[in-house]
């Protein structure tokens, strides 16, 4: 009666630590996605400074342009074509940061997705692992009441 306790207990043994390995694969696809949207987020705040920067840029070169007697808002100015060009580059770089925060989303609900997959993967080898171990005894078992020798 004790080696039926015995291989039941080590059946549940298998389903507990498959079950606790899911969970380990669980809680870091959760961490993933979190460092993600962290990620995303500094993307984001990197292309608001971008555009905070040329936005304070655009009004120091229209205040100089303007104290030296010259309209700002001039088309066809060397005035003019220097606004265009940092807004240009600028709007480049915001732009830059901004796919790489889509990027980092993407990237943190693959990684979730692939621990996601390990975590059902490893629930199922728990249980998988029980029957076969349960299966091994009750064959052991059953070679020992047939009078059969083990090995």
């Amino acid at each position: 009666m004790s080696a039926v306790l015995g291989t039941v207990g080590t059946m549940a043994a298998s389903i507990l630590q498959g079950n606790a390995e899911s969970q380990n694969y669980i809680a870091q696809a959760e961490q993933a996605k979190v460092q993600s949207r962290v990620s995303a987020l500094n993307y984001t705040l990197e292309s608001n400074a971008i555009k905070e920067r040329v936005l304070a840029n655009l009004a120091s070169s229209n205040a100089s342009a303007a104290a030296g007697g010259l309209s700002p808002f001039q088309s066809g100015s060397s005035n003019h074509y220097l606004d265009l060009a940092s807004l240009s580059g600028a709007m480049r770089d915001s732009r830059i940061s901004l796919n790489n925060a889509e990027i980092a989303r993407e990237m943190g609900t693959y990684q979730a997705n692939q621990y996601f997959s390990a975590a059902r993967t490893s629930r199922r080898m728990g249980k998988i692992m029980a029957v076969v171990k349960g299966n091994d005894k009750a064959m052991e078992y059953a070679s020992i009441w047939s009078g059969g020798a083990t090995a």
